[in-house]
């Protein structure tokens, strides 16, 4: 089992993360809210399982996490362009428009 840091863009971010503006890896916290641990065997490509695992008709098809996003202050439950992945080393990855881009 692999674990990882799932961190979302603040809604304030949004806008430019989705553009492709890439957060100061040393300070994700000003763009992102850290919003959960996850913990999966992640295979042979661990960042596309945790994206499929952290689309919203999988880890939120009843609407089970709209509370912890509302609580953290996100807008969004499926994970997207300019969201982050934290690995157990802490390699910081950032969902790009094709895969993942190394901060």
């Amino acid at each position: 089992m692999a674990k990882f840091q799932i961190w979302y863009m603040r809604p304030e971010w949004f806008r430019h993360g989705i553009l492709g503006t890439l957060p100061d890896v040393d300070n994700l916290a000003v763009t992102h809210t850290h919003l959960r641990e996850l913990e999966l065997d992640a295979g042979e490509q661990p960042l596309e399982a945790v994206y499929r695992a952290m689309q919203g008709e999988v880890w939120s098809s009843c609407g089970e996490a709209r509370w912890l996003i509302e609580c953290k202050g996100l807008s969004h439950t499926s994970m997207s362009v300019g969201d982050a992945v934290v690995d157990e080393t802490g390699n910081t990855f950032i969902v790009g428009p094709v895969g993942f881009n190394q901060l």
